[in-house]
């Protein structure tokens, strides 16, 4: 989407956001915050804000291969959990979630939050 003005801008928040991800997934879990929620709605809300933010930013024709990178994101971070040995384990369950999260976002953005970023850079209407 090109027609974005803050493009760069959004796209390196994103990538941010990818990156906290992939920090928060692969420290010890005991170096993380405990939320009390379960960590399969941690992923779920996880990879679902990833593809509803990334989704803002490529057209809609393109979800398809957000989508496998995304999988292949959650893939690889189960893979790298199980062969770390930092207290982490590979857990195929995690992966499901993540794949619920990025179905769910990228269903939420067919649905209408592809706009996302233009409504913000829109907000507030000048008149």
């Amino acid at each position: 989407m090109s027609t974005l003005r803050h493009y760069r801008a959004w796209c390196l928040l994103g990538a941010i956001l990818t990156l906290l991800v992939i920090v928060s997934s692969l420290v010890p879990a005991h170096d993380l915050p405990h939320w009390r929620v379960s960590d399969k709605f941690e992923h779920l809300v996880a990879y679902g804000s990833l593809a509803v933010w990334f989704g803002g930013l490529l057209p809609p024709r393109r979800y398809w291969q957000l989508g496998l990178a995304l999988l292949a994101l959650g893939g690889g971070i189960e893979i790298a959990q199980g062969l770390m040995g930092l207290g982490r384990e590979a857990d195929w369950h995690d992966f499901y979630a993540d794949a619920l999260g990025v179905a769910f976002g990228l269903s939420l953005s067919l649905a209408g939050l592809q706009h996302w970023a233009s409504w913000l850079e829109q907000w507030p209407k000048r008149r």
